[in-house]
């Protein structure tokens, strides 16, 4: 079946001929179809593929328009809160001043990011050398130089953390050492020697890795009654203990952090501290290299940098 719309589209000669083969009733619509135009009329012809011809007249009329409805569309509500991409990374290194410390503070001035520098008493007086190291990390604004004790427990730790006295006056002892070279110093931020420890307003933990019975914990409270704030680590970056080697890529490094923060295994959420040693940085284990990609590795995954100073 062929549809013609609109008579002055029409072939007439095909519609005359249709005429001579309907019937009567048919050629009567038909002609009335022709004439149509005459009078201002629109029609439809319907040819059949038989050949007939069905007719439709219609007086001709400006288009319906059918009313626009806005539909209301159901919103839906965001019921899951958006998630804070906010990942802040605290590089903190311990017990310098020693060999590699310069590497540290020239990568973070290179890559201008913060980190925080845990210095020992006895290292900073060693000699002259240390002494200047130290000045210049405290001179860098990118760096907090923190209190890791005067003498770093001798190595002797269980000895150490057997007295309180003796924990506390050793912290107060590398205290006044930058209390009295640094101008900025104020808040009492310390890491206690080989002791994963926290006592801060909002964390209160012990080092996982120390049998309860030797009880050190009254230790680590009567430093945080002396005013002293305590930070330990969600994760190292390991060495190897015979020469301070780093013994992992800054890339398997950057894949750990990320893995734990991923999990939420940090002390708080959406920052992380991470403990490395300034003798893993010395220049025979190519230590600038070393730092400097995990820092830019770390920053690719979205972590910005800070100092401890801002971690509460």
């Amino acid at each position: 079946m062929r549809l013609y719309r609109k008579c002055t589209n029409i072939s007439y000669k095909n519609v005359y001929n249709k005429i001579l083969k309907g019937s009567i009733i048919k050629k009567i619509f038909t002609l009335a179809l022709l004439l149509a135009p005459i009078f201002s009329f629109s029609s439809w012809v319907i040819v059949n593929d038989d050949g007939t011809t069905n007719i439709y007249i219609s007086k001709d009329k400006k288009p319906y328009t059918a009313p626009i409805k806005k539909r209301k569309v159901a919103q839906k509500k965001n019921t899951k809160k958006e998630k804070k991409t906010d990942k802040i990374m605290y590089l903190t290194f311990d017990d310098g001043p020693l060999l590699g410390s310069n590497n540290i503070i020239s990568v973070l001035q290179e890559e201008h990011v913060e980190g925080t520098m845990f210095m020992v008493g006895k290292h900073i007086e060693h000699n002259k050398y240390r002494k200047k190291i130290f000045n210049r990390a405290l001179q860098e604004p990118l760096i907090q130089v923190a209190n890791h004790t005067y003498t770093h427990a001798n190595g002797r730790y269980r000895h150490f953390y057997s007295d309180a006295n003796r924990v506390v006056s050793d912290v107060q002892r590398m205290d006044d050492i930058l209390f009295n070279n640094d101008p900025e110093y104020v808040i009492p931020c310390c890491r206690l020697a080989g002791r994963n420890v926290w006592r801060t307003p909002n964390i209160n933990r012990n080092d996982p890795g120390i049998p309860k019975k030797y009880r050190e914990n009254e230790k680590y409270d009567a430093l945080s009654d002396a005013g002293y704030q305590i930070y330990g680590w969600d994760y190292q970056w390991s060495y190897n203990p015979k020469n301070g080697e780093v013994d992992k890529s800054p890339q398997t490094i950057a894949n750990n952090i990320e893995r734990i923060y991923k999990k939420n295994r940090t002390r708080a959420k959406g920052k992380f501290v991470l403990l490395m040693h300034d003798f893993s940085f010395r220049d025979k284990f190519d230590g600038k290299e070393q730092l400097r990609t995990l820092i830019q590795t770390l920053k690719y995954h979205g972590w910005r940098f800070e100092k401890l100073s801002t971690y509460l």
